[in-house]
């Protein structure tokens, strides 16, 4: 999806995002996207725990440590 998003707002295809797009920009399209919903949710007033689930956060970082 973050590639089909990219795509919509910068008007490429996605093929064209795939071949010109590095990590780093996939990256801070992605965390981009996350903090506008964050932010909409708390202007609303909604629960916005559910944006970083803690439990999920550290079974990824410890499966980069490999621990």
């Amino acid at each position: 999806m973050a590639i089909d998003g990219m795509a919509e707002k910068y008007s490429m295809l996605p093929s064209q995002i795939l071949s010109t797009a590095t990590t780093v920009d996939l990256m801070i399209h992605v965390n981009a996207s996350v903090l506008r919903v964050r932010e909409q949710k708390k202007s609303r007033g909604e629960d916005i725990s559910s944006t970083y689930n803690q439990n999920e956060i550290m079974e990824k970082w410890n499966k980069v440590k490999g621990t």
